[in-house]
C-alpha cells in the first residue's frame, strides 16, 4: 500500500516537473532520475494514465466582468457620503 502511494507521489512529481522549467541543478537532477526510475520500471503506461493530465487539459472560460449597476457619477458621490 506504501508503495503505491509513494509511486504515485513519485510520477505525480515527474510530471509536475516535466511541465515547467527546471530553474534549479536539484530540478534537474531530480528530473533525471526520475525519468530514469520509470522507463527502467516500464512504468510509462501508469505514467502517461495519472489524472494530472487529465486536469492539465481542462480549459478555463474567461468571461466579461459584470456591470456596475451605479453610474461613475454616483460612485463618485458614495465616497463624500462615508
Amino acid at each position: 500500500m506504501v508503495e503505491e502511494r509513494d509511486m504515485a507521489i513519485a510520477l505525480r512529481r515527474l510530471a509536475i516537473l516535466e511541465s515547467g522549467p527546471l530553474r534549479t541543478t536539484d530540478e534537474l537532477l531530480e528530473w533525471s532520475k526520475l525519468r530514469k526510475w520509470v522507463i527502467d520500471n516500464d512504468l510509462l503506461e501508469e505514467y502517461r494514465s495519472q489524472d494530472y493530465f487529465s486536469c492539465a487539459g481542462e480549459v478555463t472560460k474567461s468571461g466579461y466582468a459584470p456591470k456596475n449597476p451605479k453610474p461613475i457619477f454616483s460612485r463618485f458621490l458614495d465616497i463624500f457620503r462615508k
